[in-house]
């Protein structure tokens, strides 16, 4: 898996430069931001994923913040407005089925605080609190790296163990766990000797 290295006021950090496009929701992006002094990273890998997470990565982490601002603000005035809508019924007798709402704000409280946790995550590897102060921190980077991970048991594990954020993301996100068994059977031997046969195998006959 590559990983893009930079640095920012706070320290040197690193975040997944391929399955930062395949998660299903914004703030889980901020969770693939790792401390590579905890990672066993390589500066090369025999079948390296490709690098999805191109350009200037401070813009990309700017940008993710402000998209967590500005949905932290979304969610609240949602959950207001909802809740608000919801006690005006019930003031008025309007039969509004209770259940049904109260699964709603969970809902919506589950959202609220996976975003209010990314932002929260965001402010503390790039250390600053609000808009400006990240758009004025300077945010270094300084290349590519790669760190090598399998299943087991259920679980993603690396050479530094057991991995939680992404094991946890396996099993609640379904469009990474998708991207990620895809990429798994990628590097399957079965997968490998099929391409290897295809590739060697005669124009002439693949055409007849």
């Amino acid at each position: 898996m590559p990983f893009v290295l930079f640095r920012t006021p706070r320290g040197r950090f690193a975040i997944d430069a391929y399955f930062t496009e395949f998660v299903s929701l914004e703030p889980r992006k901020a969770l693939l931001i790792k401390d590579p002094s905890k990672e066993a990273l390589s500066e090369t890998a025999e079948r390296p994923l490709p690098v999805l997470l191109r350009g200037d990565v401070g813009e990309f982490l700017r940008e993710l913040f402000l998209n967590l601002e500005e949905t932290a603000r979304e969610m609240r005035e949602k959950r207001i407005s909802h809740i608000r809508r919801w006690n005006v019924l019930r003031f008025l007798g309007v039969p509004t089925g209770y259940r049904r709402h109260i699964i709603e704000d969970e809902v919506l409280a589950d959202l609220e605080r996976e975003n209010s946790f990314g932002l929260a995550l965001l402010k503390a590897v790039l250390g600053a609190g609000n808009w400006e102060e990240v758009g004025a921190a300077e945010i270094v980077n300084e290349g590519v790296a790669y760190r090598e991970v399998w299943i087991e048991d259920g679980k993603v594990k690396s050479p530094a163990g057991k991995d939680a954020v992404y094991t946890g993301l396996l099993k609640k996100d379904p469009v990474f766990r998708t991207a990620f068994y895809s990429a798994l059977f990628r590097d399957a031997l079965l997968f490998r000797e099929m391409e290897e046969k295809a590739q060697a195998f005669p124009y002439s006959q693949q055409a007849t």
